[in-house]
């Protein structure tokens, strides 16, 4: 079972803030409460909360102006690349049809051009990491276990990949991966599911980029599918 290490103070502060600009609580383009009024609010000194800020605005949600204050950013700013974005997005259940499909379009330009180029140039010790996630998958006794094996396994793959920009992507698909979960009426362990990644480890072992390709892009199908029946589950996803 995975173990979360705790969050700090200052990190505590950065989640709070960085969910309340997401789902809009904090003055969606507009000016952010006084320093004083927001610290009080929260509980917290000033100087960790201008720290704070600063964290935020080096994610593009804010901007710190020295006489007028902080301004939260459109959102075209905020860097949705961040893990910790990402997952305020699905915490703040900020998700609707168009941030669903532009996830799913942003796997289908990453995934399939990692699975080739991982079949074509990993190293027989990424693709052996592969092999190991692939078997706690197998192995997985409950859901988190699974899920957490699963994202180990995508991870590699972009690692495999052997393009180091590519492979700096591996913390924003896990969070992409995680809001799919989320999304999905079911996530878990199925011989369907099982059989491709099996499918796509063969592929990646083989050396057959062609074959990863296929592998890989029958996986996002599988998770098209899968986010569809739960929208229909749970009567689709609010209207932002």
């Amino acid at each position: 079972m995975a173990v979360t290490r705790p969050k700090s103070f200052h990190e505590q502060i950065v989640e709070t803030l960085g969910r309340r600009i997401v789902s809009g609580e904090i003055a969606p383009q507009g000016q952010v409460p006084t320093e004083a009024a927001l610290a009080e609010s929260l509980g917290v000194g000033r100087l960790a909360l201008r720290e704070a800020m600063k964290a935020l605005a080096a994610r593009g949600l804010v901007v710190i102006r020295p006489k007028t204050g902080t301004h939260v950013l459109p959102r075209e700013h905020w860097n949705l690349f961040d893990p910790l974005v990402l997952k305020w997005h699905t915490q703040a259940a900020a998700i609707d049809r168009k941030f669903l499909a532009d996830l799913i379009e942003l796997r289908r330009v990453i995934e399939p051009a990692a699975a080739r180029l991982a079949a074509a140039n990993g190293s027989n010790a990424d693709i052996a990491l592969m092999r190991e996630s692939f078997e706690a998958m197998v192995a997985a006794r409950t859901r988190e276990d699974y899920i957490q094996a699963d994202l180990r396994f995508h991870g590699m793959l972009l690692k495999a990949s052997g393009n180091q920009f590519i492979g700096q992507l591996a913390g924003a698909l896990s969070e992409v991966l995680k809001t799919s979960f989320s999304a999905s009426s079911t996530h878990s362990a199925d011989a369907a599911a099982l059989g491709l990644h099996e499918d796509l480890l063969r592929a990646c072992e083989a050396r057959d980029p062609q074959a990863a390709d296929q592998a890989v892009q029958a996986l996002i199908a599988r998770a098209v599918r899968n986010i569809a029946s739960g929208q229909v589950a749970q009567g689709g996803p609010s209207q932002a």
